[in-house]
């Protein structure tokens, strides 16, 4: 992942940081997005990174707030799981 990219994940691509709410909406979009373009089911997420099939929902609704260690490791995994460009 490029710092470009990494940039644009977190400032939810977007020019200025929206209010906090929707600030975690955005990013939830961004995160199932990714998450579909790759392929990855809640199940494997919940199977490989222990995160709930609910609090991933949650996560990639905006209804819960993301930890720094829950979106690092996410991410992570699913740039590894992306198939070689």
């Amino acid at each position: 992942m490029t710092d470009k990219e990494l940039y644009d994940i977190f400032t939810v691509r977007t020019t200025t940081i929206p209010p906090k709410w929707l600030y975690y909406q955005k990013l939830g979009q961004v995160l199932r997005e990714m998450r579909t373009d790759a392929n990855i089911t809640p199940m494997h997420i919940m199977r490989d990174l222990d995160i709930p099939p609910d609090e991933l929902r949650e996560y990639e609704s905006g209804q819960r707030e993301i930890s720094i260690y829950d979106l690092l490791n996410l991410l992570s995994y699913m740039e590894k799981t992306q198939p070689e460009k």
